[in-house]
């Protein structure tokens, strides 16, 4: 396992740290409603997808740098898992804005919004009984979990942003070293 560690680049190496937070952060954020019975608003729902979407990314950032031996692919997906995980932080700060009042959810997250229709009935009782995105099921230390999700979100989008970037310069000054070099 060590020596395929060593083996990967930066890029890769973040690009696999990222994919195993996120990974880790739906497995405890399902971990919470099965075991915990905490059930999740509509904003919860959605910042997961944003994970669901960063495990994609940067597992085919991955599977791409590995089987192409190019460092392109896993620069393109670290850029592409900072616009998720921008996103993703975006998601839990105004879900957490909600959650502390600053501001109102969407009116999919008002419980009273809800309608019984037809043949959809089923489905709206069945969101019925999911909780408003204001109601804060947990908190530790003064911070709900789309407070924690804000704040991992925005470490990995500075990860993977920054180590992008980094990739991007190192790449330029090879370039310009390797067209310095006297024949």
């Amino acid at each position: 396992m060590y020596r395929l560690y060593r083996s990967l680049s930066i890029a890769e190496r973040v690009l696999g740290s990222a994919f195993l937070v996120s990974a880790a952060l739906i497995i405890g954020a399902h971990g919470f409603e099965k075991i915990g019975g905490f059930v999740p608003c509509i904003l919860c729902l959605d910042q997961r997808e944003a994970h669901w979407a960063a495990l994609a990314v940067t597992g085919a950032g991955l599977v791409a740098s590995r089987i192409f031996k190019s460092r392109i692919g896993a620069v393109a997906a670290l850029g592409a898992a900072s616009l998720v995980y921008a996103f993703s932080a975006g998601l839990a700060f105004f879900h957490t804005g909600v959650e502390y009042g600053f501001w109102p959810g969407p009116a999919q997250c008002s419980v009273a919004d809800l309608v019984d229709v037809g043949a959809i009935g089923d489905a709206l009782t069945q969101k019925a009984s999911a909780p408003s995105c204001d109601s804060v099921q947990w908190v530790f230390l003064g911070v709900t979990m789309a407070g924690y999700n804000l704040l991992v979100s925005a470490g990995l989008f500075s990860l993977t942003l920054i180590t992008a970037a980094l990739e991007i310069r190192r790449a330029k000054e090879n370039r310009q070293s390797a067209s310095q070099v006297p024949s």
